[in-house]
């Protein structure tokens, strides 16, 4: 299975300079064997370019058999309006009462609303979710608001702000479980909502390479992910150019992943903030991915996926890939 990340703003404003844009752009993909796009920002709401991007890239993914996962973000920046201004408790506030633009994962309301965004891409004909930033910010960045505190007290007795910050303290390491269990809650309300709507869709989720150090730092137990079956598929993003450290971590989530109903797409980056990475790069760590046991490679991300990349993972396809 061969996948790519692409964003909203591949496409021009123009609806028939977007089209033939998409056209030309899934043509290539087709032919290197991708055969499912995660899009961000395809929603009406999300791009702002007054046309319906994601009932036409349905549309043309369709005539050329791929399948299209619009992506939803629980935890990425959002802007402070519409409900979200209506309810700024739902955002994440610092020890020190500094209020992030995320929202707060381990709030009820937050999870809620994130759920209605999943029910707005959920009314289009899609082949699944896709999640990214399933997760609280880096840096340990949970909330320190009234409610959450409230709520960890009353389970543990203590606040995690009455307590050592460190993994010195039993509270404190609660805390940090505490929160990624909060996160595994929305999953699970997504997987519900997802399957509920069609058992066929597919559930996937971007996370981070390592699966002992993602649920610490920020709140994502994708190993917990896959030992509930609550993916399909998951795409853990080992975005390096160093080809021994990329097979250590495939074989780690193929590790994981391993009994699960979760397949393993190994996201490979092209050009990411953590790497620089060549066509034949590239070709090496698709080789890897498939000598490793995973079930297919996602690239990122459409906005360097470019010809002389293209033709290196065309030349390593053996046959037309299936759809996620």
């Amino acid at each position: 299975m061969r996948a790519v990340w692409i964003h909203a703003g591949l496409f021009p404003g123009d609806r028939a300079d977007a089209t033939a844009r998409m056209r030309a752009l899934l043509d290539d993909y087709r032919a290197a064997g991708i055969a499912s796009v995660f899009c961000f920002d395809s929603l009406p709401a999300q791009h702002g370019k007054g046309w319906d991007l994601l009932a036409a890239l349905i549309t043309e993914g369709r005539a050329r058999g791929i399948g299209v996962h619009p992506v939803i973000s629980p935890g990425y920046t959002v802007p402070l309006a519409g409900e979200i201004a209506q309810h700024p408790e739902w955002l994440i506030t610092g020890m020190k009462g500094e209020i992030y633009r995320n929202l707060n994962l381990a709030h009820p309301g937050a999870r809620r609303h994130v759920v209605q965004w999943v029910n707005e891409a959920l009314k289009y004909d899609v082949d699944g979710i896709h999640l990214d930033y399933a997760r609280f910010p880096i840096g340990q960045a949970f909330s320190y608001d009234r409610d959450t505190l409230d709520a960890f007290k009353k389970e543990f007795g203590q606040s995690p702000l009455e307590v050592a910050h460190d993994g010195g303290s039993i509270i404190w390491c609660e805390w940090i479980k505490w929160n990624a269990r909060q996160v595994t809650a929305l999953v699970r309300d997504i997987r519900s909502v997802v399957k509920g709507k069609d058992a066929r869709l597919v559930l996937s989720a971007a996370v981070f390479p390592s699966p002992a150090i993602s649920p610490v730092e920020i709140g994502q137990d994708w190993a917990e992910w896959a030992r509930e079956g609550l993916l399909d598929a998951l795409c853990p993003m080992l975005y390096t150019s160093d080809t021994r450290l990329f097979r250590q971590y495939v074989k780690e989530a193929v590790r994981t992943a391993k009994g699960s109903t979760a397949r393993v797409l190994a996201g490979i980056a092209c050009v990411s903030s953590h790497n620089r990475n060549t066509p034949a790069g590239v070709a090496s760590e698709v080789a890897i991915a498939e000598e490793e046991g995973a079930a297919g490679v996602a690239f990122f991300s459409g906005y360097s996926l470019d010809k002389p990349f293209l033709d290196a993972i065309r030349m390593t396809r053996a046959s037309d890939g299936p759809k996620l």
